[in-house]
C-alpha cells in the first residue's frame, strides 16, 4: 500500500523584536517596508493560517493573491474570501494537499503552531519596543538556523534587521499533527 501524502511543509513568517513583541494594539510596532515587501513574495500564491484578530487587522479583508484560512470560535465570522477553520487541525485539514502553508499569526496560533512546523522564517528586529503580543520562546538548539540576510535601518526600515530561516533539526522532535 503507498504512503499517505506527506503533509505540507508548515512555516511560520514573522517579525519579532528583541524582547519578544510582535504586536501592539493588534498592528506592527514599527514600520519595516523591505520586511511587508518579503513577506509578500514568501506568502503570494501559498495558504495562510492566522488567528481572527490577526486577519482584522489587515483592515481590507483577506490579502489578495493567498488562501486565507482564518482560526476563531466565533460561529458568526464569515468574511469574504476567507476560509474558517474552528481549530488548529482543522485548518490544517483543509490544506493538508498544499505544498507550503504559512502561519502568519497571532501569538496564541504561534503558540499553538511551534510544535508542530517544520520551519520558521524570522525577521529579528533590532530593538525593544513595547507590545501587548508576544512570540512564544522555542530552544534553538533544535533547529539549524541559517541568517539569509541583514538590513539596516533607513528612510524606509525603521530598524535594523536580521532574517533568519530555522529548519527543525530532526523530525522527530516535530509533535505528529493529530
Amino acid at each position: 500500500m503507498p504512503d499517505p501524502k506527506p503533509h505540507p511543509k508548515l512555516s511560520i513568517i514573522a517579525a519579532v523584536t528583541r524582547n519578544g513583541v510582535i504586536g501592539r494594539d493588534n498592528t506592527l510596532p514599527w514600520r519595516l517596508k523591505d520586511d511587508l515587501k518579503r513577506f509578500k513574495s514568501m506568502t503570494t500564491g501559498h495558504t495562510l493560517i492566522m488567528g481572527r484578530l490577526t486577519f482584522e487587522s489587515f483592515g481590507n479583508g483577506a490579502l489578495p493573491n493567498r488562501r486565507n484560512i482564518v482560526v476563531t470560535h466565533r460561529e458568526d465570522f464569515s468574511p469574504a474570501n476567507v476560509e474558517i477553520a474552528h481549530s488548529i487541525k482543522a485548518a490544517f485539514e483543509l490544506c493538508r494537499d498544499d505544498d507550503e502553508v504559512f502561519i502568519i499569526g497571532g501569538a496564541s496560533v504561534y503558540a499553538d503552531t511551534l510544535p508542530v512546523v517544520d520551519r520558521m522564517y524570522i525577521t529579528h528586529i533590532d530593538a525593544e519596543v513595547e507590545g501587548d503580543a508576544v512570540f512564544p520562546w522555542f530552544d534553538v538548539r533544535g533547529w539549524d538556523v541559517n541568517v539569509l540576510e541583514m538590513a539596516p535601518a533607513d528612510e524606509n526600515n525603521e530598524y535594523a534587521t536580521s532574517f533568519v530561516r530555522y529548519d527543525r533539526v530532526l523530525e522527530k522532535l516535530r509533535e505528529p499533527l493529530g
